[in-house]
């Protein structure tokens, strides 16, 4: 799929629907979440426990359905809170431009850039020279053997993303090595994302 252009992906990031669908996905991930999924999922599971011992109109349904409706609205009251916290966050929301920067221990760092230049790919070509440059050139500031995260590069717009594990795993697919786009929101990771995804949430 080709790139999308610079304006529909500035449109795309001032748009709360979008980051309302985006922050859906991510919901999951928030330990939030995880104590009343636990209430609903229990509650289901002492529901068809009851069906497979013919006891499921009897009155051991009851705490069980009760326990259904408090887990479901529950998690939705969680979700929804989640989602709107995200939504009015101060922190920045940027679409940006991701490509591969080099191969160093079986991994394939990525770079990209938070300034104006983010959905520029001949500006991030530019600036991978340079990186290239002064790694090879000795430069100390540009450590690639870190732990995983996003680390900004000295006197620069332009984050190098260091994969983690489960990146790794990504990447031996072929689905991180390629050109995409990330959301950033100066969290210590990124959210990969593919020009697909970005099509179908517009």
């Amino acid at each position: 799929m080709n790139d999308m252009n610079a304006d529909k992906l500035q449109r795309l990031e001032k748009n709360k629907k979008f980051r309302k669908k985006f922050y859906n996905k991510e919901v999951w991930k928030n330990y939030a979440i995880i104590l009343p999924s636990v209430i609903l999922f229990a509650s289901l599971f002492g529901v068809l426990f009851l069906f497979n011992t013919d006891r499921l109109f009897s009155l051991y349904v009851i705490p069980c359905i009760i326990l259904l409706l408090l887990g479901t609205i529950w998690l939705k009251a969680v979700r929804k809170y989640i989602i709107t916290q995200k939504i009015s966050d101060d922190r920045p929301f940027l679409i940006c431009s991701c490509i591969p920067l080099m191969e160093k221990n079986k991994k394939t760092i990525m770079m990209f850039s938070s300034g104006y230049n983010r959905h520029n790919k001949n500006y991030l070509e530019k600036k991978r020279k340079e990186i290239l440059e002064r790694i090879s050139g000795g430069d100390d500031s540009l450590d690639l053997t870190s732990n995983s995260g996003v680390k900004l590069i000295p006197d620069s717009d332009v984050y190098i993303v260091i994969p983690s594990f489960s990146d790794r795993i990504a990447n031996k697919k072929g689905n991180v090595s390629v050109n995409r786009y990330v959301i950033f929101n100066n969290e210590n990771r990124i959210k990969y994302i593919t020009a697909r995804e970005l099509e179908s949430f517009s």
